[in-house]
């Protein structure tokens, strides 16, 4: 199952183009494993080179070893490969996320090195549809629920994005693939594990197919993004901060909440959240103030909406 759908994904999704060179990341688990093997075997129909690259966070004793085991199975592979090891520390806002930011750059790091202009990165349907519902779960809109990017304007794509997990992990087990499992995986005190864990299962009792369904939105939701993002007007000149009424008036709503959200942020330098874009949307039809944050706000003056900063501003919004 796992090489025709891969098939798929690349052709479908556009991932990959003849002549490419593609840096596998690869952490020894099933996933990334799976993925560098698969993709060596697909290599020559889709005119693509490999090589492969492990990150060692330095977080655990174990992750020497599995770092020399991805090096033994691209060798096994006859792929050229590359590793590096980050100084992480546990203290300190999100250890995921850090931990996320530094592979990314190291991975980066890596492919240039490689002369490699895509990174593959192991990511699953399930994956996609965790990710959907920890956004759900956040408060996100449409914005959100495009999940995880199968390919990304940086270069990283993701093959197995329309791969269930089981399939992947049977698909390295019958190919005989050396893994590991990451113990992190179990850990319930990251929001990803407890969706895994507790929350997908009981919709999975409810339907089998709550994966595919999820990732479905994802998908469904980047095509409509991308659209609405398609159609939101040309920003006025940078320092403009009084837009005429009339003319967001004319826009439909969710162009007009993509194009304030679009000028807030230039001309603040903060993303307006989702109660900030409503609450500026209904000054067209009434008096008042929105406040921002950090000393901005939004006022409507006459037939016009004005953009302010002053320091010590108070917190609470006002609107007639």
């Amino acid at each position: 199952m796992v090489l025709p759908q891969l098939r798929r994904t690349l052709t479908d999704r556009a991932l990959v183009a003849r002549g490419d060179h593609v840096l596998v990341a690869c952490s020894g688990g099933p996933d990334s494993i799976a993925l560098l093997h698969a993709l060596h075997c697909v290599r020559e129909q889709f005119g693509v080179t490999l090589a492969a690259a492990s990150i060692d966070h330095g977080l655990r004793a174990e992750s020497a070893d599995e770092v020399a085991l991805v090096e033994a199975t691209a060798s096994a592979l006859g792929v050229p490969f590359s590793s590096t090891r980050l100084s992480l520390s546990s203290e300190g806002g999100s250890l995921q996320a850090r931990a996320r930011a530094e592979r990314y750059a190291a991975l980066a790091d890596l492919a240039e090195e490689a002369g490699a202009n895509l990174i593959a990165a192991g990511h699953t349907q399930d994956d996609q549809a965790e990710t959907v519902l920890m956004r759900m779960l956040r408060g996100s809109g449409l914005r959100g629920l495009r999940g995880v990017n199968p390919a990304r304007d940086d270069g990283i794509i993701r093959p197995l994005i329309d791969c269930p997990r089981d399939a992947v992990r049977a698909y390295a087990v019958s190919m005989g693939l050396q893994f590991v499992d990451d113990p992190s995986n179990e850990a319930r005190a990251f929001e990803r594990v407890r969706i895994r864990r507790e929350v997908l299962p009981v919709l999975l009792a409810e339907d089998p197919q709550i994966v595919g369904h999820l990732a479905a939105i994802a998908d469904e939701a980047a095509e409509l993004e991308t659209w609405l993002e398609g159609e939101v007007p040309d920003l006025p000149e940078r320092g403009d901060r009084a837009i005429d009424v009339e003319s967001l008036a004319t826009m439909p709503s969710p162009v007009r909440s993509r194009w304030l959200r679009r000028w807030l942020l230039r001309e603040t330098g903060s993303v307006p959240g989702r109660t900030h874009l409503r609450d500026v949307g209904r000054l067209l039809t009434g008096a008042g103030e929105v406040l921002l944050g950090s000393g901005w706000a939004v006022r409507r003056g006459g037939g016009r909406l004005c953009l302010e900063y002053r320091e010590n501003r108070p917190t609470r919004s006002s609107r007639s």
